[in-house]
């Protein structure tokens, strides 16, 4: 291939190579998190529905798609999948108004609204599936708190800080940065968090149609306090903000098994 076009290629690539990381949260380690959190939490009929539709044991099958969303680009009947991944908020309110915050449906809460409904009444197994993925993954994205924030600076992606002698952003550090800090796997991870921190008080897992709304408003209640004062990330920050997104972590797992649960009961 001569130079020329090897190099044509390579800008074509730019825009989704921008464009990749600002719909992606938590990262794989923390979507896996979640996942293995709500695999223990299920009732023996939505571990029966996952199994059947993942083809797997839950915890496996549950950890493994958990990340399938963010490998899409483009999605059957939606179109650019990235606004799906998240809802901004205009900075005086966190009340969610659909047709200002989620015009057409194309946001976290509208994506997570329709895909909860496809998991029981999908036209086949195969849309059921696709559906059950994006469920499990939409529910961790609703609870990192910069996927409910604010348009202007990307939800945290234009939001530039230095964290152990290195240039990120903030989104960024939120989604993988500050977990990585742990040194542990998905599966230690969620025994640290069960184990550590409190089980969430059972009425605020409760799986209805509205909960995309209120847990997408409840994580943008907590998005002033994850910008730092300074863009050099001090320890004090990473302990404060770790102890956060880790509490996040634990929420979104049990309510993923809540919505499964509901889902799968008839």
């Amino acid at each position: 291939m001569r130079p020329r076009l090897r190099w044509l290629q390579v800008l074509a690539l730019l825009p989704a190579m921008i464009i990749a990381p600002a719909a992606q949260a938590w990262g794989p380690l923390g979507h896996e998190v979640v996942a293995e959190i709500a695999a223990r939490e299920l009732t023996p009929e939505a571990t029966a529905m996952v199994e059947d539709l993942l083809g797997d044991r839950a915890g496996p099958a549950l950890r493994e798609a958990s990340t399938w969303a963010d490998g899409l680009r483009a999605f059957e009947g939606l179109g650019m999948t990235a606004p799906y991944h998240y809802v901004n908020f205009p900075r005086d309110s966190c009340t969610f108004v659909p047709r200002r915050d989620c015009p057409g449906g194309r946001c976290v809460v509208g994506a997570l609204e329709r895909f909860a409904a496809q998991v029981r009444d999908g036209a086949s197994r195969e849309a059921r599936a696709a559906a059950l993925k994006w469920v499990l993954h939409l529910v961790a994205d609703i609870h990192q708190p910069l996927h409910a924030g604010f348009g202007e600076d990307r939800g945290g992606n234009d939001f530039q800080v230095r964290w152990r002698g290195e240039g990120t952003n903030l989104h960024a550090l939120l989604d993988s940065g500050l977990l990585r800090t742990r040194r542990l796997r998905a599966v230690g991870m969620a025994d640290r968090l069960t184990r550590r921190l409190p089980a969430p008080a059972p009425d605020t897992l409760r799986w209805s149609q509205d909960a995309p709304r209120r847990w997408a408003e409840e994580s943008c209640r907590t998005v002033d306090g994850v910008y730092p004062a300074s863009s050099r990330i001090d320890a004090a920050y990473a302990e404060r903000t770790l102890a956060l997104l880790e509490t996040r972590l634990l929420l979104a797992g049990h309510r993923l098994a809540a919505a499964l649960n509901a889902l799968a009961a008839r």
